[in-house]
């Protein structure tokens, strides 16, 4: 787009095509991973379009971890990327995946089974004859690099396996003390926070905050 006014850039933006919005959806592939694989042979791009089945981590805005996980969709409609495990309740309990940019994202493990898409280092490494050898070699050391600088996102499944008998009693306890709470004399904001913890949708009015934790507790 050359023209300088607002207007014309604005339809530019909502009327562009399809591959051109494939293009706009790219994410920054890690720079730790472009130098591990530069040193061993390999030039990375600097950033690629996103594509399902990319492991990613969230590196700004709501949901930012250091853990990483998949794309589960791209929307190139809406120029939003679904990623999994993040999601959100509406206020009916129903639970959606949450959209998110692609340049809130940075790809610490590229999916490479797509033909299509090895043409990107066709053109940066034109030494390099890419066979599927090659390519399992390379999947195998970013799964390397994502095993040791990212932290793993089971860690608390694992830590939980090890404290089955204390949340067990643990458990009991809460279920004896929920019995005996009030939550009549709570306010709101208590009741949101106890809601957050048990994971249940923190809207609509204060009854319907205690009857969702009185019908939790039982």
């Amino acid at each position: 787009m050359s023209s300088k006014q607002p207007r014309k850039q604005r339809l530019a933006h909502y009327t562009a095509p399809y591959h051109r919005r494939h293009r706009e959806m790219s994410s920054p592939i890690d720079k730790g991973l472009r130098e591990r694989q530069l040193s061993r042979g390999f030039m990375y791009p600097r950033a690629m379009p996103v594509k399902k089945g990319d492991r990613v981590m969230i590196v700004r805005g709501e949901g930012k971890s250091k853990s990483a996980t998949a794309v589960s969709l791209v929307d190139r409609k809406a120029r939003k990327v679904y990623v999994e495990g993040f999601t959100y309740f509406k206020s009916d309990g129903t639970e959606l995946q949450r959209p998110i940019d692609a340049s809130n994202l940075v790809i610490i493990n590229p999916d490479w089974s797509d033909i299509r898409r090895r043409k990107i280092l066709n053109r940066i490494n034109e030494s390099v004859d890419w066979t599927d050898e090659v390519i399992s070699d390379l999947e195998a050391a970013e799964d390397e690099y994502e095993a040791e600088n990212v932290e793993p996102s089971e860690e608390k499944d694992e830590g939980n396996e090890e404290k089955v008998t204390e949340e067990e009693t643990d458990d009991s306890k809460k279920d004896e003390v929920s019995e005996k709470t009030d939550y009549s004399k709570m306010s709101v904001a208590e009741l949101k926070d106890i809601l957050k913890e048990k994971e249940l949708p923190v809207s609509g009015k204060k009854a319907d905050l205690i009857e969702r934790l009185q019908g939790d507790s039982k």
